[in-house]
């Protein structure tokens, strides 16, 4: 725990009071924090959530309003591009014209974006929600496989994508008859790929008016986005226009908390997150916030962006902190603009935040707790209090978040101190998993509470993650499905992977790195290099292990009394596998 002066003391105090009072001012008759009770059709029962009164039902008629409120304002700076908020408005309202002249899109339509960081993903959500589409942003790590799988179980017409994603896709959009727009390419690519260039959709939509929302209803859903689970393909997580608009709104709730003259973000998250795609992107249009935008993650790029920009706020996964943290060339003059780093997605070191006080006292830490399920919305530390209490993600967000912890076997609430499963109810949660009802109903429980899979404990408070009910690996901020990691190993020519069992390995930058353990048999046996280059030709990149994480055995795995692999001992077993020097890229 770091030591704590009597001024931050002090200063934690008045930003806690200067909350309350826009709380109470914006909860006023026609405030724009006055809450009210919202009925929600689960999938066992209608329940009661708290959520804020005066938002749109429309998300596209909200960022309407946000863009047009922000003007001429620099938003989004993306290497020698940049845009204001009004340049943005009318992208979004050509785009979206345009694809309503060029293929009918309309309301409902279900619209995917699969490529790198760049502006046109922005853009591209943007066009979707203004003409009351369904948005699916698209994991760009993918491999073919698992964007054809999205693709089908979404019931994506149109897919906007870049070259790359979109060579990805060329083998199945055209029998699934997905009309496909291509950015930042020419006519020649256009024309290999079969493809409507972006530039050609948005002069076709170019000064005409924009479609109606007026029939939009806030429980009509607004956005897919797929997440790794237990279930071997990855859950499209289905959200409400309610619920987006809603956390717009804390958008403008955080620029009260935390006054920012020239507000200022650094994204180098990649915007398949709901930590890009939600906590920055989206909140900057509530926040009056200028996005500044990396391509690719580079430690050194991104504090010579912080400085140059005049960066305020940092939002990334803890492995993006460090490696500023640890770079030759950080200095606490270099990021002197920056007022926090916060650091999501994954647990955050102890270590690391009293690092950042070391290195740049006046720079501070917060971490978020919250999954695509909750639109990342869930719990929250940050300031004096994080220093006080560096191993926990935070209190609830207070007044729309209800946060128990459950007994996973019996789902009676526990005390203060009880150990069992994180579960939230609020309006930020999903709707359902789109195709996945059984899923669905497994997930949020008669009384409206979405289980996370998290197991941990309150305390004074404050949430503390203890471990994961659900067997997945987070690398990087990356979840990775174990059970698709072993179907992976297991389909290795010839059967002689009898048995399989794949974990998370801690290391040092990322967190975790995929580790397997196997048993084979057989008179060929493959070498844990082989096993490795098998997988990486059926898994995307950051899903595959190393061969040094790769551990080959001549009898069967350890089982426990029920028959199953001790996974929890063989993790235990090789945790100090990737205790060198961390090598790995994000």
């Amino acid at each position: 725990m770091a030591d704590v002066s009597f001024g931050e003391k002090l200063g934690e105090v008045g930003k806690k009071l200067n909350l309350v009072f826009h709380m109470v001012k914006g909860m006023m008759p026609g405030g724009d924090f006055q809450l009210s009770a919202t009925k929600v059709q689960g999938p066992h029962s209608e329940f009661q959530v708290k959520s804020f009164k005066n938002v749109p039902n429309a998300v596209g008629d909200h960022f309407r309003n946000l863009l047009a409120a922000n003007g001429d304002a620099e938003w989004l700076v993306y290497q020698n591009e940049r845009y204001t908020f009004q340049q943005a408005k009318e992208q979004m309202d050509a785009l979206s014209m345009g694809l309503a002249d060029a293929f009918g899109a309309g309301r409902g339509m279900v619209i995917s974006v699969a490529m790198r960081n760049c502006p046109e993903f922005m853009l591209a959500f943007l066009g979707i929600q203004a003409l009351g589409g369904v948005a699916v942003p698209l994991n760009s790590l993918w491999g073919s496989s698992e964007l054809e799988y999205a693709v089908k179980d979404s019931g994506t017409a149109i897919l906007i994508g870049d070259m790359d994603r979109l060579r990805l896709c060329a083998s199945f959009t055209s029998g699934l008859r997905v009309a496909t727009v291509l950015c930042r390419a020419g006519p020649a690519q256009a024309q290999e790929l079969g493809s409507t260039l972006w530039e050609d959709v948005v002069h076709r939509g170019k000064g005409k008016p924009p479609i109606s929302l007026s029939d939009i209803r806030p429980s009509d859903s607004c956005m897919i986005m797929y997440t790794s689970g237990t279930t071997g393909f990855p859950k499209g997580v289905l959200h409400s226009q309610q619920a987006v608009n809603n956390f717009l709104r804390v958008g403008m709730l955080s620029l009260k908390m935390m006054p920012d003259s020239k507000p200022a973000c650094l994204m180098a998250v990649p915007l398949f997150h709901i930590t890009a795609l939600g906590g920055i992107f989206m909140l900057s249009l509530s926040r009056k916030e200028k996005i500044v935008l990396m391509h690719k993650w580079d430690a050194k790029a991104a504090l010579d962006i912080i400085e140059q920009e005049s960066i305020t706020r940092f939002t990334g996964v803890p492995t993006m902190v460090r490696d500023m943290l640890e770079h030759p060339t950080f200095s606490a003059e270099r990021v002197k603009t920056l007022k926090t780093m916060l650091a999501g997605g994954a647990p955050t070191p102890a270590s690391q935040v009293s690092k950042l006080r070391q290195k740049a006292k006046k720079v501070g830490s917060s971490q978020g707790y919250g999954l695509t399920e909750t639109l990342a919305m869930g719990a929250t530390i940050q300031g004096v209090e994080y220093l006080q209490h560096p191993t926990s993600c935070g209190k609830p967000i207070p007044l729309l978040m209800d946060l128990v912890i459950k007994d996973p076997e019996t789902g009676r609430v526990l005390p203060a101190g009880g150990r069992g499963e994180i579960c939230m109810k609020s309006i930020f949660n999903l709707k359902g998993y789109h195709n996945k009802p059984e899923e669905t109903a497994k997930a949020i429980d008669a009384d409206g509470y979405f289980h996370s899979g998290d197991v941990g404990e309150m305390q004074g408070g404050f949430l503390y993650i203890k471990d994961r009910l659900k067997d997945i690996i987070i690398r990087g901020g990356e979840n990775i499905d174990c059970s698709e990691v072993e179907a992976a190993l297991y389909s290795y020519p010839g059967g002689s992977v009898r048995e399989c069992s794949v974990f998370g390995i801690p290391e040092e930058r990322l967190g975790e790195v995929v580790g397997a353990v196997l048993w084979l048999q057989g008179d060929q046996l493959p070498s844990a290099a082989q096993l490795s280059a098998h997988a990486k030709s059926v898994l995307a990149s950051f899903k595959v292990p190393l061969p040094e994480h790769i551990f080959i055995r001549s009898d069967p795995l350890p089982k426990g009394a029920t028959g199953k692999i001790d996974k929890k001992g063989l993790r235990e077993l090789h945790k100090n596998a990737a205790s060198g020097p961390p090598a790995s890229k994000l």
